[in-house]
């Protein structure tokens, strides 16, 4: 059996990291290290011998005294406490939290108690940080919901009240369209028209964008060919193309896909709207290429192109193409960032490569529901 020199024993309690006292069943402390006088501030002599007690303010000193008979009829070791907060009291009277841990010893028929005597005041003062941030937090949760929810009303009162009366103009403007054979009349509402139809995807970018902040668009995914659906997109977007002398290219693709098919459609469609509006001459095209287990759908012009500034911001709503070569503004800014939340609702990968005056690429990569053995794509 290996005893302990007490000369080894003491100075290893000495320099023990945590205050350090021994006391007897009276109270009395018999032993106090090194890290006791620097956290109370009392003298070594000051402490031994003296009521423990000492070390706590008065108004805690006659329960404190029943604590030390309930542990001494039960002595373990344990943490003291018992639930409540502990404070200790220097010697200029400034008070602490503290955290104490006791433990029983026997020594030559006596009854002590080991207790170990840690300063928790840093502790205490980052749980109330963290509960003056959580509270923070909290209030600013309830101030962005707050936000959010009158954000999604007004959206939603907009898209609604405005819906009616755009009807009523795009009806009034295909009557005058009829009525009216002059070139000078022709061309103004040729443009009246375009002023709706931008006011019309505002409105539907905007009620989308409400839907989609609400969570309460939620994905239909089904397995669809492709074929159908860039059907739709040739017949929908032919007349703007040739109005403008563009060639329109959308290449046969009869790939199956397993997605959302109209939310897709709606991705696609916002490309070559885009496509469309941005180039002055030459082509629009749209083509499909295989990927693994996947078929990635790009819409590529010869437009203005995105300056490699402003590729990084083109989906942030609201955000406005500022042409390098000098043409106006076009577009509302809501478009590319409603396929952008598309995408990432629907967990489709949507890509974009651009060099200003020459081109751009807008691509979607969306999961096949067939092995590509069973199905072929025009590349």
């Amino acid at each position: 059996m290996i005893t302990i020199p007490p000369v080894l024993a003491r100075s290893v309690l000495n320099d023990a990291p945590d205050a350090m006292i021994i006391i007897d069943g009276f109270g009395t402390v018999w032993f106090a290290n090194r890290q006791v006088t620097s956290l109370f501030g009392y003298a070594h002599e000051e402490i031994i011998g003296e009521s423990m007690e000492k070390l706590m303010p008065e108004r805690f000193r006659n329960q404190h005294v029943g604590l030390r008979g309930e542990f001494a009829s039960n002595a373990r070791v344990r943490p003291m406490g018992g639930g409540f907060d502990l404070i200790g009291r220097r010697r200029d009277g400034t008070e602490f939290p503290l955290e104490v841990s006791l433990s029983p010893i026997e020594d030559a028929g006596r009854s002590l108690v080991a207790a170990a005597i840690r300063d928790i005041s840093e502790r205490r003062r980052t749980e109330a940080s963290l509960l003056v941030a959580r509270d923070a937090i909290e209030a600013l949760r309830e101030l962005a919901d707050r936000a959010n929810n009158g954000r999604q009303r007004f959206l939603r009162a907009v898209s609604h009240d405005l819906r009616e009366p755009l009807q009523e103009l795009a009806v009034l403007n295909e009557k005058f369209r009829r009525e009216n054979t002059s070139a000078i009349a022709a061309e103004d509402l040729s443009r009246q028209e375009q002023a709706i139809g931008s006011m019309a995807r505002l409105l539907k970018d905007l009620f989308d964008i409400g839907r989609l902040e609400s969570g309460t668009m939620l994905p239909a995914v089904s397995d669809f060919g492709a074929a159908a659906l860039l059907d739709e997109l040739r017949a929908e977007f032919s007349g703007g193309a040739a109005d403008k002398g563009l060639e329109l290219m959308i290449e046969p693709c009869d790939a199956i896909l397993h997605s959302d098919p109209g939310l897709v459609q709606q991705i696609l469609r916002t490309f070559l709207s885009n496509a469309v509006r941005y180039t002055r001459f030459g082509s629009v095209r749209l083509h499909c290429r295989l990927e693994t287990a996947a078929v990635r759908i790009e819409v590529v012009d010869t437009g203005v192109g995105v300056p490699a500034d402003q590729l990084p911001f083109i989906f942030r709503e609201y955000y406005q193409l500022d042409p390098s070569d000098g043409a106006p503004h076009a577009g509302f800014g809501l478009g590319l960032s409603v396929a952008q939340r598309l995408a990432d609702l629907l967990k489709l990968q949507l890509e974009v490569r651009s060099e200003a005056g020459k081109s751009s690429t807008f691509s979607i990569v969306v999961p096949a529901a067939v092995p590509w053995a069973a199905t072929s794509i025009a590349t």
